[in-house]
């Protein structure tokens, strides 16, 4: 049966309960469409593809989507929203899709659920809810232009914006008191960090290793997992494409142009994108699910068409949004667009991230 009512999201400023036996507790509760919200409710609560081994990872629920793949999901521990990781067993060899956040014996569960198998780890791109939990493996795989990012996140300092820094104690959420060294956002317990982050000396590098567009990892047998680039969220933003099964994980492919420094610009861009999709668009009949990075997951390829759809519709007049936010930060004013999607979520980006050219 689930657990308490410990944890939630917020849909329009309300807290919505979703029934939770995560050591994971929610301090601040972020906003959540509606449908993504439901989605996620339903299967959390009732869903029988669910397993969860919480003596050996009381932070991640597992959710058996095909015969040999599992869909691993952990909360938000930012505040930014929960985040899905995929694991693939091959005959031969298991293959992760993205590393959360790094709280929990991540690498624990993969070798409770496929066994002492060599396990491959590939990135989608470097934002800490997808890359954070390299470091529980020695080698780390993504496309070559996000080596630069993941790479500058690989050290012991960027777990500490998630505790409270200020020296006081602060209040955050729903009025509840964080004292000094503790987390901000979501509760949970310092040492399960899997590093020490007292004595960040003893931190250990790992290698990051960028591979082309189309390089394809074998895990045994001829059994196929092909790196897709579908930048525009970042640089090196990329999809991995399980040939067998013919799903496609997808990472973050609906916002655009996060980065304003390093190489690579240019794929920061709807442009780029749009060009990636059109390359994708004819293998989208081949596909029997989509698996994103956030919210629903086993979507129909459809989805990618209707994302290509939309960024035809900006490239061709990128002042047709549907709604246009403005933030201020300092002395400058951050201006973002949103598109929506067609039954999907919404493409997200900034005026100045539509053409390749804006960004050179």
């Amino acid at each position: 049966m689930p657990g308490p009512l410990t944890n939630s999201k917020a849909i329009n400023g309300i807290p919505r309960p979703i029934k939770s036996d995560l050591k994971s507790k929610r301090i601040i509760f972020e906003p959540e469409h509606v449908v993504r919200w439901s989605f996620l409710k339903v299967l959390r609560e009732f869903s029988t593809l669910k397993e969860f081994y919480p003596e050996i990872n009381p932070y991640t629920e597992c959710y058996k989507v095909r015969d040999n793949t599992w869909a691993l999901f952990n909360e938000s521990f930012d505040g930014a929203g929960d985040v899905w990781m995929y694991l693939i067993n091959g005959p031969k060899k298991a293959l992760i899709v993205d590393t959360s956040f790094g709280v929990g014996d991540l690498k624990g569960l993969i070798r409770h659920l496929v066994g002492d198998k060599e396990v491959i780890v590939c990135n989608t791109h470097h934002h800490f809810d997808h890359c954070y939990g390299n470091a529980q493996f020695d080698t780390c795989y993504c496309h070559e232009n996000e080596v630069f990012d993941i790479q500058s996140k690989n050290n012991p300092d960027i777990w500490d914006y998630l505790f409270n820094q200020t020296g006081e104690t602060i209040v955050v959420g729903e009025n509840e008191e964080v004292k000094p060294g503790e987390p901000v956002y979501t509760h949970f317990d310092k040492k399960d960090l899997i590093v020490d982050l007292d004595h960040k000396e003893n931190y250990k590098p790992y290698n990051v290793v960028g591979v082309p567009d189309g390089y394809e990892f074998d895990l045994g047998d001829g059994y196929l997992v092909e790196a897709v680039l579908i930048p525009g969220h970042s640089a090196g933003q990329c999809a991995y494409y399980d040939k067998h099964n013919g799903t496609i994980f997808i990472g973050d492919c609906t916002g655009v142009g996060g980065r304003t420094a390093g190489p690579h610009q240019e794929f920061c861009t709807v442009e780029a994108m749009h060009d990636a999709l059109i390359k994708l668009q004819p293998r989208l009949k081949d596909m029997t699910g989509v698996f994103p990075g956030h919210g629903m997951f086993d979507t129909h390829p459809i989805m990618l068409q209707y994302l290509l759809d939309t960024t035809e519709q900006v490239l061709k007049n990128p002042e047709n949004y549907d709604k246009k936010t403005e933030m201020v930060r300092g002395d400058h004013t951050f201006v973002s667009y949103t598109k929506n999607i067609h039954q999907w979520t919404a493409l997200r980006y900034s005026p100045t991230s539509v053409y390749k050219n804006q960004r050179k």
